[in-house]
């Protein structure tokens, strides 16, 4: 990251705070659908196993097969969208590290007694 102002900064910090919230619902988004699927998948599962018949098991299979592969698509984006938000914690707290040590500090003045 290049030097920046202090204005700067808070405005690219800003910037990452919105960022976050948007990945984070995308986040939550994303992990419904997945837990969806999941069960889903589980109760598909499920059926094969009590399944008796032939063609009810082939036809079983098909779904669990088609549902898995959905499920391993919305696992892989879920685990996309959680490195996107663990990469703009670290650069929020970077830019937070840099305001912090641009800011002045209050400083107190003691008096001297004569």
């Amino acid at each position: 990251m290049e030097e920046l102002s202090l204005e700067a900064l808070e405005r690219r910090r800003d910037e990452l705070v919105r960022e976050l919230e948007r990945l984070r619902e995308e986040e939550e988004r994303i992990r419904k659908i997945y837990e969806k699927a999941k069960k889903l998948e589980d109760e598909v599962y499920e059926a094969m196993r009590n399944a008796r018949d032939e063609c009810e098991l082939a036809n079983l299979e098909i779904r669990y097969l088609r549902i898995s592969g959905k499920r391993k698509l919305v696992e892989e984006k879920l685990r996309r969208v959680e490195m996107k938000v663990r990469g703009t914690q670290r650069e929020l707290e970077e830019v937070e590290r840099r305001i912090s040590y641009l800011k002045p500090r209050p400083v107190r003045w003691v008096e001297e007694k004569p």
